[in-house]
């Protein structure tokens, strides 16, 4: 299987493989994959945590594909689809896609100095340590092969299980802040150990 890191190719066999999944490219033209993403964003669990989105359908789902998260593959960044596996030697084909991982980074001044993990796990599929070992299998590899020298984590102050899983991946609590990339919305903030003890050298307020 190949693991070539080139996001130009978009290779539908391309895998960052973890002990128990695979992390993949989103390819918009798999009418598996948007329909996935649609599924995810729409179940209660969702909603109650994150609100209602523009992704209602399949298209709505590829669109956004296309327009916001392929562009950032060309960057070696961007939203990952978590497939399961079977057992430990499965392919990616044999495997089932229970969830999303994520690195996004606006282009300044609408983005910080580094990027913020995120992710989301199908409600059947949580409380198992499937988003904590996404995210650093994740996290390893941007760094291992795209050098990304911090992560940001940010959450909400009342969203306990995504505090919970920041802290397992290994981040540092930074403190709250009110992020202006989101609205000026108060929120929890992690980082990476040995980022800069001052936050304004990445452009987040103190």
């Amino acid at each position: 299987m190949s693991t070539s890191t080139s996001p130009i190719h978009m290779s539908p066999d391309f895998t960052i493989p973890t002990p128990r999944l695979h992390i993949s490219y989103f390819i918009p033209t798999n009418p598996a994959h948007p329909a996935f993403l649609a599924h995810l964003w729409n179940t209660p669990e969702y909603l109650a945590t994150n609100g209602k989105t523009s992704i209602t359908d399949s298209d709505s789902a590829r669109k956004f594909l296309e327009n916001r998260i392929i562009p950032l593959y060309t960057r070696r960044i961007g939203m990952m689809l978590v497939h399961l596996k079977p057992h430990p030697d499965a392919s990616l084909d044999e495997s089932t896609p229970i969830g999303t991982v994520s690195l996004m980074q606006g282009e300044p001044p609408n983005g910080y100095g580094a990027p913020d993990i995120g992710f989301c796990i199908l409600p059947e599929h949580q409380k198992q340590g499937y988003a904590t070992e996404a995210a650093k299998g994740f996290i390893e590899h941007a760094q291992r092969e795209s050098g990304v020298p911090g992560v940001f984590g940010f959450c909400s102050p009342h969203n306990v299980p995504s505090r919970k899983t920041l802290e397992k991946i290994g981040l540092e609590f930074r403190g709250v802040r009110k992020l202006r990339v989101f609205g000026n919305e108060e929120s929890l903030v992690f980082t990476l150990p040995g980022m800069e003890e001052d936050l304004g050298v990445y452009g987040v307020d103190p």
